[in-house]
């Protein structure tokens, strides 16, 4: 069993697999996971530091005939919510409740311990959850005004800013280049791509700091920052010189949606000066 690490490399995904027999076929993972095996108390400790690029993945039931949530899986949710987990149930009729239940304690996919029970099979859940945990955070404080352009532009920041990419690595996901990419966002009222990637991962910083038993430098480098550079963007996005405790998901989705805000309403300021321009031109001729 190999010891969990503080921190993976930046754009390593790693799946924090439970130690128990429902999960032995993905004990080995293709890349670009790694597996950390561990036991449940370990998986809870190393989720409550791991990178939000990671996954967990359990066997949720708590006996191997019965339908009841295992009663540890409510303390993993606690001990951190950026990290996604999927967990393992029998897609049959008598664990429909327990589905309910494991989604509504805040799951973010539950596969099919029967049909996805090969790492070929599990890869779509894998890759769905992914930053789903910061998607969910994002997403729904959004102005509705937020077009469906922009939001696939944000969920590819969101996707990027989770694997404490790049500007470059943005481009890639998108398939396009920095410049092609800040064209997309200006037309989806979005700002440049390298400054949208600045502020998916200062949200998430701010997310990660708010799991008080992450600390402040653990939650700076899983986010890509040194502590150093975190208080300097906080100070940057959000202003003042508080403690980067002292920030508050909620403020940090206020500036961003504020500055979205501003540059809608710069946009249809030009669309209104053209329009105008255009009509006096049409007179004057």
């Amino acid at each position: 069993m190999r010891k969990p690490r503080e921190l993976a490399a930046a754009g390593t995904r790693t799946v924090l697999v439970l130690d128990a027999p429902r999960c032995a076929p993905f004990w080995r993972l293709p890349a670009p996971y790694v597996v950390e095996r561990l036991e449940w108390t370990q998986m809870i400790n190393a989720a409550a530091r791991a990178a939000p690029s990671s996954v967990v993945l359990l066997d949720a039931l708590g006996t191997a005939d019965g339908t009841a949530v295992d009663p540890r899986v409510p303390a993993l949710l606690a001990a951190t919510r950026m990290v996604p987990v999927v967990a393992l149930v029998p897609f049959q009729p008598r664990y429909a409740d327990t589905v309910r239940a494991l989604l509504a304690m805040g799951v973010c996919e539950v596969a099919d311990a029967e049909l996805e029970c090969t790492p070929e099979a599990l890869h779509g859940r894998l890759a769905c959850a992914h930053a789903q945990s910061l998607k969910r955070i994002v997403e729904p404080a959004l102005s509705p005004l937020v077009s469906a352009s922009a939001l696939t532009l944000i969920r590819a920041a969101a996707d990027v800013a989770v694997d404490r990419g790049s500007v470059v690595d943005l481009g890639r996901v998108l398939g396009a280049n920095e410049r092609t990419v800040s064209a997309w966002c200006a037309r989806a009222s979005l700002p440049p791509g390298r400054r949208l990637l600045a502020w998916l991962r200062l949200i998430l910083a701010v997310a990660l700091l708010e799991d008080r038993q992450r600390p402040v430098a653990n939650a700076a480098a899983a986010a890509g920052y040194r502590e150093w550079s975190l208080r300097r963007a906080l100070r940057e996005f959000l202003g003042g010189e508080r403690p980067p405790r002292e920030r508050t998901l909620a403020q940090a989705l206020a500036a961003f949606n504020a500055e979205l805000r501003e540059i809608r309403e710069r946009a249809l300021d030009a669309r209104r000066t053209r329009h105008v321009s255009a009509a006096l031109e049409r007179v004057d001729v």
